[in-house]
């Protein structure tokens, strides 16, 4: 991560997040609202809601382009994830592990970054765990906690669960699939 917070590159992201990003959301959740008013015709909804899909198109590369300014040029995926990741475990005393390699194109770090950042964030929140290992391979990453994700780890298991559906949603949108097994996960490009 660009840790020096006077950079130009910090300053521009710092602006674009502030600005352009809170506005393209607030925008957003306007057309959200007309889309729900009953008394537009069908025809103004069709279009409302191909606007929305249009701007949100807009807000993911305007996302995308803070999270390049935040993150290194040259830097491989798994240090910005070991930067990233470490910051979440910080008041932890989690271990995280990161090895290996995987090459995939710039361009989907960043959702790649968020979906292990949701399942680190998981890891830490739901499963007790001690240890997360995560492993870089071309054509995959494999996530593995040693925890146990029981329902009295968390009295609302069902927040977890869209946290999941949200993986899922921003791997499809890379096209890459998550698949779980007991307490690993596979990112599959």
């Amino acid at each position: 991560m660009n840790s020096s917070p006077n950079s130009e590159r910090s300053r521009l992201a710092r602006e674009l997040h502030d600005g352009l990003a809170q506005d393209l959301s607030a925008i957003g959740y306007r057309i959200d609202s007309l889309i729900g008013d009953v008394t537009i015709t069908q025809s103004v909804r069709e279009n409302l809601r191909k606007l929305r899909f249009t701007l949100s198109g807009v807000t993911d590369q305007v996302r995308n382009e803070i999270y390049n300014l935040r993150n290194e040029a040259g830097q491989t995926l798994d240090k910005e994830l070991e930067t990233q990741l470490s910051s979440i475990l910080l008041d932890t005393e989690i271990i995280l592990e990161i090895t290996g390699q995987c090459q995939i194109p710039r361009e989907k770090h960043y959702e790649v970054s968020r979906c292990l950042r949701e399942l680190t964030i998981n890891s830490r929140n739901h499963s007790g765990c001690t240890k997360i290992s995560i492993t870089l391979t071309d054509g995959s990453i494999t996530y593995q906690d040693d925890g146990t994700f029981t329902q009295s780890n968390d009295a609302n298991p069902k927040r977890n669960s869209y946290g999941l559906l949200g993986v899922s949603e921003r791997l499809a949108k890379i096209d890459a699939t998550l698949i779980k097994s007991d307490s690993t996960y596979e990112i599959m490009f």
